[in-house]
């Protein structure tokens, strides 16, 4: 096993080719991308003046992954900060996490040596924690309507496909499609139990195979501030006005609101627990997430990824598609799971897996002694 950094960002669309443009000048390999949306409040005013139909707006977003060597962390988040002028709200956000490479595929590289230019030191905020809702399909949009009006930050969205606890309900399983929304959602820590406790509320992750919710820590980055859609009518929004108190103060605990103050209902929550990350070739994430599964993991949700090429000599011995499997386990689980993914051949040439953890602070999802079949 290795530690590692994972940086993540999340852009624009159009702004993806410049990003990775300026990864590959560094001789950055293994550039991971999902695509997904953001969302924010319409609250402008539509056609002829006219209120907007719809409550939320969205932006197509894709999110970035590289993996490098704490030691390039913080030259490299400058870099990319810079570069894509990230301190500008709704263009992007950038964080790092700590992250536990934990098998691959020998094409797999943890960057350790790159030639960065020398940077202008960047700011980051390391009071900052992200929450991952994942609910069905079609329900992501209350879940974030949630997050924007408490003012928290602007939430990413993507897509995916559930399994593991629905497969267990019977034939209750008829009324819980398998389609899933994964939203996720970076802000200050002070705030993030009461936004969980409005996502626990708002997408009833006390009913069985309605998704589950959970914390994990960020070592630093930025947040999306653009929440509202609406029109400025002063020489600056709020989104730069508080983008701008953010530098001052030097952090985001000021924000801290009566969020914290509400009462939240008595739960039980999920702890000591770990996000086991598992990237493979397209078609392989089904198979392996069930193996997993198998394993001591309780369910799964399996999304899509690219992988950008750095070479010719990439092009021709890593696929373009990848699949990502998340999942929720105990890190007791994790050395069983990864035993029997390499069994099935995991890391070979075809699967090319890469299984990667890191710390889950907390998690809610419904549970149950026994669930009958019928």
């Amino acid at each position: 096993m290795n530690t590692a950094i994972r940086i993540n960002i999340a852009i624009n669309k159009a702004l993806t080719r410049s990003l990775t443009e300026y990864l590959k000048s560094l001789n950055i390999r293994n550039i991971f991308v999902e695509t997904g949306r953001t969302s924010t409040l319409n609250n402008g005013t539509g056609l002829f003046g006219l209120r907007p139909k719809t409550p939320l707006a969205y932006d197509p977003v894709e999110i970035v992954s590289i993996f490098v060597h704490q030691s390039l962390e913080d030259d490299l988040m400058a870099g990319v900060f810079h570069t894509l002028d990230l301190k500008t709200p709704g263009r992007g956000t950038i964080q790092s996490s700590d992250i536990t490479i934990i098998k691959a595929h020998p094409s797999f590289q943890i960057c350790s040596q790159l030639q960065i230019p020398q940077q202008i030191p960047a700011s980051f905020f390391t009071d900052l924690r992200a929450i991952a809702c994942v609910v069905q399909r079609g329900e992501g949009d209350a879940v974030a309507r949630v997050s924007l009006k408490a003012g928290a930050s602007v939430p990413v969205t993507t897509y995916g496909i559930g399994g593991g606890v629905r497969d267990k309900l019977g034939l209750l399983r008829i009324t819980i499609p398998p389609e899933k929304e994964v939203i996720d959602l970076v802000m200050s820590k002070y705030d993030i139990d009461s936004v969980m406790e409005m996502f626990i509320s708002e997408a009833k992750l006390d009913a069985p195979g309605r998704g589950i919710a959970y914390i994990h820590p960020i070592r630093k980055g930025t947040v999306n501030t653009r929440i509202s859609r609406k029109r400025a009518e002063q020489a600056a929004n709020m989104e730069q006005m508080i983008s701008a108190i953010d530098s001052i103060v030097g952090g985001v605990e000021w924000r801290k609101t009566r969020l914290e103050q509400e009462n939240t209902r008595m739960r039980t929550f999920l702890t000591d627990l770990v996000e086991l990350i598992l990237v493979c070739s397209d078609g392989f994430g089904k198979k392996l997430s069930k193996i997993a599964m198998e394993n001591g993991a309780s369910g799964a949700t399996i999304c899509k990824t690219r992988y950008i090429y750095t070479s010719e000599e990439d092009y021709d011995r890593n696929p373009p598609r990848r699949d990502i499997s998340k999942m929720i386990v105990s890190p007791s689980a994790v050395p069983k799971i990864t035993q029997a993914i390499e069994e099935a051949g995991g890391f070979e040439d075809e699967a090319q897996a890469l299984l990667y953890s890191h710390p889950v602070l907390k998690a809610y999802t419904y549970r149950a002694k026994e669930v009958k079949r019928i």
